[in-house]
Parts: structure tokens; sequence; C-alpha cells
């Protein structure tokens, strides 16, 4: 699925919508597991993206990003994921993600972790 379609189906479970869509599946955590970006997250530009500069493409990986990585603080038995916390579970290995945004993340490298680390600052939904 491409990530734009994700960032669809992520909108809408963060939205609440009801009766859920099908292709959100089940989530034991009552959607408190997701991170879910927004252009909110990208109004003093970070890495040099402002709010225009963010498509739902680029949403959708660091959605992804930051609830794997904010997520995998918690307790995971042996050989588990931060994956699991989440609804949403691409079959693509990150890097190959990472080329089809790339182009659209001026941060590279040491910009790119400075850039997650400010979108971490952000509470779910982009207020600080």
């Amino acid at each position: 699925m491409p990530l734009e379609g994700l960032y669809s189906l992520m909108k809408e479970q963060f939205d609440g919508s009801y009766p859920p869509n099908i292709l959100n599946g089940l989530d034991r955590f009552g959607y408190k597991k997701l991170v879910f970006v927004t252009k909110e997250h990208f109004q003093s530009s970070p890495g040099g993206i402002g709010p225009e500069k963010a498509t739902d493409d680029v949403l959708a990986f660091c959605t992804l990003v930051l609830s794997y990585a904010k997520n995998a603080k918690d307790p995971l038995q042996p050989g588990s994921s931060p994956k699991i916390f989440t609804t949403f579970t691409p079959r693509t290995h990150f890097n190959k993600m990472l080329s089809h945004v790339s182009s659209k993340l001026p941060a590279k490298g040491d910009e790119l972790w400075a850039l997650f680390n400010i979108l971490a600052c952000y509470q779910r939904g982009g207020t600080k």
C-alpha cells in the first residue's frame, strides 16, 4: 500500500471514525500508541521542511518512525518489535520506505536524526 493510502487510514484511526475502517485492524491499546504526525509538526520548518512540503507520504513515514521509536521504551518479549503496539505493520523495509520520501526530506544523515528529535517533542496530533 502506498504511504499516502496508509496515512489516510491513520487519519481515520486518529479521528476515531466509527465504524472503523476494516483495514485499520484491531488496536488493543485504544489508538494511544500511534504517534500521529500532522502538518502542525512542521510549523517551525524542522529540517527545512515546512507544512507545505509535508505531504501525506512524508507524514505517514514520520508517523511510523516516531510511533515505533516512542513505543520501543515499553516492555517487549524477547524477539518482539515495537511494531506490535500499533495497528500498522508495513512489510516493506524502512530503507525502501525512506527511499520513497527521501527526495522530499532535505534532512539527511545526522540532520534526519535531528529532524526526528524535534518531531519527538510534540504531543500526538502536533501540539507542543
